[in-house]
């Protein structure tokens, strides 16, 4: 018996059809942020020094994972993927109901020294009134108490510059910015 299955042969497959012995479920995949949008710099950043968490019901910060949100539950869509043993590549997204939040992370990379690499991010909220991106890899990921591995990871994140490339208007991702991304692809 393997995982609590008999041995597959083929007298066995219809009873265990039957008996709907199969690997376990894995579990959905969870996510929390707390995101600072600030101006530094730009005029026309629309929501200057404003905090946004996504947790149940708080979300992650230096200290603390939080209370991440867990996939198809209360409104939230959370989907992520990690792999790699370092370096490490990721990519995630956090979508919130409740917050009318959606931030998502392409591109992502962490170096061998499980430690440091950069993503690009995108923003929207309805404050925004409009989706804000970095340019390709233009953010700084930095791994926070050596929580990385294949399924998961606890960063924060900075990005000098996020634009809505229709109206031009700039706003920065703060270096406060924490995520966490667990029970992803990869694990």
């Amino acid at each position: 018996m393997m995982n609590g299955c008999p041995r597959w042969s083929f007298l066995t497959v219809p009873l265990l059809a039957a008996l709907g012995c199969s690997d376990p479920v894995p579990r959905p995949s969870q996510g929390g942020l707390t995101l600072s949008v600030q101006k530094l710099g730009s005029p026309t950043c629309p929501v200057p020094g404003k905090i946004y968490v996504v947790g149940d019901p708080d979300g992650p910060d230096s200290n603390t994972i939080g209370d991440p949100l867990v996939d198809g539950e209360k409104g939230a869509t959370i989907k992520c993927s990690v792999k790699g043993n370092g370096p490490y590549t990721f990519s995630g997204s956090i979508y919130s109901d409740v917050s009318k939040l959606t931030w998502s992370l392409t591109g992502g990379t962490v170096n061998a020294d499980k430690a440091t690499g950069t993503a690009t991010a995108s923003v929207y909220t309805a404050d925004l009134a409009g989706t804000f991106s970095s340019a390709a890899a233009a953010c700084t990921v930095t791994v926070l108490k050596q929580q990385i591995k294949p399924g998961s990871m606890w960063a924060t994140i900075s990005c000098p510059t996020i634009k809505n490339s229709s109206t031009s208007q700039e706003c920065s991702v703060g270096t406060t910015t924490t995520f966490v991304l667990e029970n992803c692809e990869g694990s």
